[in-house]
């Protein structure tokens, strides 16, 4: 019995020295169901398409409002604008639409350096 008992808790303590699998992120990406004007977290202004889809970074405000991601900021918008997409169920359309935006606000952002630069 005792024998038992401490080959038992052998192997209950060694399975806390296995490696943990590593675990791969839950992403969720929202998809705009209407063309929306935001503002972004850097100041600028910008007008979101219809279809366009970004990374969700938080719900706020009870759920009611979510901050979605573009390269290196964010901006909010109504919960009520958007259709929330799982990773896995992304579409290359989706997923070219954020790539689009990202190059798009960088470009920007680039050009305004340079202005300021002069």
């Amino acid at each position: 019995m005792f024998r038992r008992a401490y080959l038992l808790l052998i192997l209950l303590s060694l399975g806390r020295f296995a490696p943990a699998q590593e675990k791969k992120p839950y992403v969720l990406y929202a998809m705009l169901t209407e063309a929306t004007p935001v503002v972004l977290a850097d100041g600028a202004k910008w007008q979101m398409d219809k279809n366009d889809t970004f990374p969700v970074v938080m719900f706020k405000e009870r759920q009611t409002k979510v901050i979605l991601q573009l390269a290196g900021t964010t901006f909010m918008v109504s919960a009520n604008r958007i259709q929330t997409i799982e990773e896995k169920n992304l579409t290359e359309a989706q997923l070219t639409t954020y790539r689009t935006n990202v190059s798009n606000y960088l470009e920007s952002r680039s050009e305004k350096w340079k202005e300021q630069a002069k």
